[in-house]
């Protein structure tokens, strides 16, 4: 062949095999998942900083770059999983959506992921999850809380999901930046919270709270740092002592025979506050105590850290 018409030939060909490798790449990039190796860059909004550990047997995390139109839905979709698995292991449980200068952490279990925060115990999580501490233990390889860090993923089977507005949610947010809510009085539970028949009426109602009957005058503390804000009688209540704890949190210690606290006083945790007694509209002694998010009554076993 002609020196002239080899080197068109080749200088042809070379042209034809960029162009096709630059085809390829752009098909590969569109089409493809960008999933990474293990998680090593970091989240852009709630996950700055963050580079999960999760010691779950036979769960891995991968990292996916967003490209326009891609939602938690249809992240989901795309990789088989559920979107509460991929809302709650990017700590996207507020609503939020994508944003393409973002990366999202994809597992390759579906489920609900949980990212310890310093103050949370194993207990803590459980609880507020819905699920038993042992399945806990087992599915991250856990034998107590002297096992956990900060910022690492728990994978929990069987849980519930929780959005940032679920008080079980904000219960654990609270741990955050201070320790659970102790236990008010020693003594048993004389009754729980929700539904029962009024020892008083017989009738069914609701009770927004715990009764502990420890015995007449036992020591009433307060169940987590506050201010009171309110100490006096109250119909029902008897003498009656409300802490303001913030965040939208209050404490009520009702049925009190004795109140050793004044209006707006500042408490520690721990701290003498009251005395047991059988004030208000009661059948015998015992301490009502309440937990209110925003003035609406709480589970308080889903605070309490005893």
């Amino acid at each position: 062949m002609d020196p002239y018409l080899r080197r068109v030939y080749f200088s042809v060909a070379g042209v034809l095999i960029i162009l096709w490798l630059a085809m390829f790449a752009w098909v590969v990039k569109s089409s493809l998942p960008q999933a990474l190796s293990f998680a090593s860059a970091p989240l852009s909004e709630s996950g700055k900083g963050f580079t999960p550990t999760l010691k779950s047997p036979g769960i891995q995390i991968t990292v996916y770059h967003p490209i326009s139109g891609d939602t938690f839905s249809s992240l989901a979709l795309k990789f088989n999983l559920s979107e509460a698995a991929l809302r709650s292991l990017n700590q996207c449980n507020d609503g939020r959506e994508l944003k393409t200068d973002s990366s999202v952490f994809i597992p390759s279990k579906d489920g609900i992921y949980h990212i310890v925060k310093k103050g949370q115990s194993l207990a803590d999580i459980a609880k507020a999850y819905g699920i038993s501490l042992k399945e806990v233990l087992k599915a991250n390889v856990k034998y107590g809380d002297s096992d956990l860090a900060p910022e690492e993923v728990l994978f929990l089977p069987g849980a519930v999901y929780l959005t940032r507005q679920d008080p079980r949610w904000i219960t654990l947010a609270f741990l955050e930046v201070k320790k659970g809510f102790l236990k008010p009085t020693t003594g048993r539970f004389a009754d729980g919270f929700g539904e029962r028949i009024h020892p008083i009426t017989h009738k069914l109602t609701f009770h927004e709270g715990l009764d502990l009957a420890p015995g007449w005058r036992a020591r009433v503390v307060a169940s987590q740092d506050g201010k009171v804000v309110f100490a006096g009688l109250k119909a029902g209540y008897g003498r009656l002592i409300v802490l303001d704890h913030g965040a939208g949190l209050t404490s009520y210690y009702a049925h009190l025979d004795e109140i050793l606290v004044k209006l707006q006083q500042e408490v520690k945790r721990g701290s003498l506050i009251g005395k047991v007694g059988k004030t208000g509209r009661v059948t015998g002694p015992h301490l009502h105590f309440e937990v209110r998010l925003n003035g609406v009554p709480q589970n308080p076993l889903l605070y309490l850290t005893q």
